[in-house]
């Protein structure tokens, strides 16, 4: 694997870009920053021609890129493909062609996740793969026709293609995923749902913009309401709690060295073991009274971190936070 493949492309100006990754370009003729094309984001059709070095998008179909004195970027100059679709997805990249000069440092790489300033998604922390298996790379010039499967709705495609009239080819679609564990959020209002399917895993939803959360149900890390109320009589002095009609939420779980616990935090960064946590809840409840909390994060997760040892869930309302909403933030990240 060729790690001069690792995009940056969050906040990092446009020369940071260029010249991390190609110091010999002196960050010349760089792409434009992620923000300025997130929104809109691209819609579904068929065939779509790469003409950007920077592309989010949501379409499906053949994509195709050949490098031409047209460009706005310099030959050689390491691009990415962002590819992004429902949270209950996962994206399904067929590799056709390839015509990348390996002497010249010619390369295309596809990422299981997104990389944004060598920081992943999903966190390697809370991925089944290691990253060495994440990153699958070719170069030379042949027909591929090799598939690759994400593990969730965000997947990258990056490339550098160092000669004019050199370039590749792909299809791209996207399939249901029977077991949704991590969804990368790009900018809508939903209520979302994490579960561990009974396994020892992390799960998260991570937004690419500060956020207002609201918890609409849960049960993380207590087989039972009796037990949850025995350890609250135990332990009411060392416990933050609040009751609802259908059970007990339980604040600062984590730092009461429980195993199970839905964290709510955020960060400058997409690595989950880098994000400034606000709170940490376990129990049992349906419809809590709880007020909404505002993460003033360029990144905002929400992470059930489970051991195995329960079959938990939970269920979080997620919005884009407003300027009334982040003059009001329960919890911000320094500048």
């Amino acid at each position: 694997m060729n790690w001069m493949l690792l995009v940056a492309v969050i906040g990092c100006g446009s020369s940071c870009f260029a010249a991390s990754l190609l110091p010999h370009d002196q960050g010349k003729n760089a792409p434009p920053p992620i923000d300025s094309i997130l929104q809109p984001r691209q819609r579904r059709d068929s065939y779509n021609v790469i003409d950007d070095c920077m592309t989010v998008t949501s379409k499906d179909g053949h994509f195709y890129y050949k490098a031409s004195p047209k460009d706005e970027m310099e030959p050689g100059t390491t691009c990415g493909l962002y590819l992004i679709t429902d949270p209950e997805r996962q994206i399904e990249i067929e590799l056709l062609h390839v015509d990348v000069s390996c002497e010249d440092g010619g390369l295309i790489s596809v990422v299981d996740g997104w990389e944004l300033n060598g920081e992943f998604f999903p966190s390697p922390e809370d991925h089944q793969l290691p990253l060495d298996q994440r990153v699958q790379s070719e170069c030379g010039s042949h027909q591929v026709m090799r598939r690759y499967l994400s593990s969730q709705n965000a997947a990258l495609v990056q490339y550098r293609v160092p000669r004019l009239g050199q370039g590749f080819s792909l299809r791209v679609n996207y399939v249901k995923n029977p077991q949704p564990c991590n969804i990368l959020v790009e900018g809508t209002s939903y209520v979302y749902t994490l579960s561990n399917h009974g396994r020892r895993l992390n799960c998260s939803v991570t937004t690419l913009f500060p956020a207002s959360i609201s918890l609409v149900s849960l049960d993380v890390g207590f087989t039972n309401q009796r037990r949850l109320s025995r350890l609250l009589s135990s332990r009411r002095d060392h416990l933050i709690a609040h009751r609802s009609t259908a059970g007990e939420v339980v604040h600062n779980c984590e730092e009461k060295d429980m195993s199970d616990y839905l964290q709510i935090g955020g960060s400058s960064g997409l690595d989950t073991a880098n994000m400034l946590v606000s709170d940490s809840i376990c129990g049992a409840a349906r419809e809590p009274k709880a007020s909404e909390e505002t993460i003033a994060c360029g990144i905002t997760t929400v992470r059930l971190v489970s051991s195995g040892r329960h079959r938990n869930w939970a269920q979080v309302s997620i919005r884009p936070a407003e300027d009334e909403d982040l003059s009001l933030a329960n919890f911000m990240c320094p500048a």
